[in-house]
Formats: structure tokens, C-alpha cells, sequence
């Protein structure tokens, strides 16, 4: 419904634009007052792309990613003969055979985490009874409202993208739990 809207509302801004710039004298002013009128007829449909963005990208900075807050020292009986931790098979996930007592992990998934700009998060902690130990924070940003309403939406864009989550996961693992120095 919305992508019949389109036609109009293009024809629309075509007679606003040639009205604006048929009352500027200056071929400068004709420049500027056409972006400013272009700027200002794109806003309906794309408000929410420009402060999404800014947003999606000022969450990952600033809490996405790996977040080791506390580091265990564990025996020897946790690795394998190569030193290998044995919590966390990339393959398998976590081995909750594995897991000291006491340590456990929890994956929190909240789709509508800033509902009005399409972004989500989603997190893996370890925690050590209530108090988190160990995270990877992973947001997705799945574009604007009228893209997705037409249902030409995006497929979404992640954060941090760099390496898989599995070896995001193995990383924090591997920093929050470490081999005792006594073995």
C-alpha cells in the first residue's frame, strides 16, 4: 500500500522543488535551496536510516564486542593436553559437562532493543551466580521503516562484523577462563 504512495508523492515533490528554486534570483542560492529542499522532502522516508545509523554505530563503539570484567584460574582438568580449553567447542558451543561449578552461560536476545530504529541485541555472558563475568554483545541494525514496510528491507547489518560470532565467543572464553599458574 504504502509503494502506491511513491508515485505521488514523487510528483509532488517535483512541483515543490521547481516552486522553490523558480523564487531564487541566484544560481548559488538556486544550489543551496534546492539541497535544503531536497534534504527536507527525503526526511519522511528516511529520518529514521540517518539516526539509526548514527545509533547502531554509536552502540557498537561504545558496548559491542568482547567485555572480559573478571578472569577465572582454572586446573588443569578444564584443558586438554594441548592446552585447549574444553568449555567451548566452536562446532558444539558450550560443553556444560565442562563448566566449573558455580559459572554458567546465558544468551539474552532482545529484537527490539531501540524498537523505533530497527535494532536489536544480542549478548552471551558468563556469570559466576548473579554477576556477569564475561560478554560479547553483538547489535543488528535492519534499516529503515519504509523499506521494511515495502518489503524491500534489509537483511540487517551486524556489529562487530570483523570475525564470526563463534570466534568472538571463543575469544571471550579463553580471556575470562585461564589456566591456574600453579599447574
Amino acid at each position: 500500500m504504502t509503494f502506491l504512495l511513491i508515485p505521488p508523492y514523487l510528483i509532488f515533490a517535483f512541483f515543490v522543488m521547481r516552486a522553490v528554486l523558480k523564487k531564487q534570483l541566484t544560481r548559488k542560492r538556486k544550489w543551496q535551496m534546492g539541497l535544503l529542499t531536497a534534504f527536507l522532502l527525503y526526511l519522511p522516508f528516511g529520518w529514521d536510516v540517518i539516526l539509526g545509523r548514527a545509533v547502531f554505530y554509536g552502540l557498537c563503539a561504545m558496548q559491542g564486542g568482547v567485555h572480559v570484567y573478571q578472569t577465572v584460574e582454572l586446573g588443569s582438568e578444564y584443558f586438554d593436553k594441548d592446552g585447549v580449553l574444553l568449555l567451548y567447542d566452536p562446532k558444539k558451543g558450550f560443553n556444560k559437562m565442562h563448566m566449573p561449578n558455580g559459572y554458567y552461560n546465558k544468551i539474552q536476545r532482545n529484537r527490539n532493543h531501540v524498537k523505533i530504529l530497527n535494532i536489536s541485541r544480542m549478548s552471551f555472558n558468563i556469570s559466576e551466580e548473579n554477576v556477569i563475568i564475561g560478554s560479547y554483545v553483538k547489535y543488528t541494525y535492519f534499516g529503515g521503516w519504509f523499506m521494511n514496510y515495502i518489503e524491500f528491507g534489509e537483511k540487517g547489518e551486524g556489529c562487530p562484523s570483523s570475525k564470526l560470532a563463534s570466534e568472538h565467543l571463543e575469544e571471550m572464553i579463553k580471556n575470562v577462563f585461564v589456566i591456574s599458574k600453579d599447574n
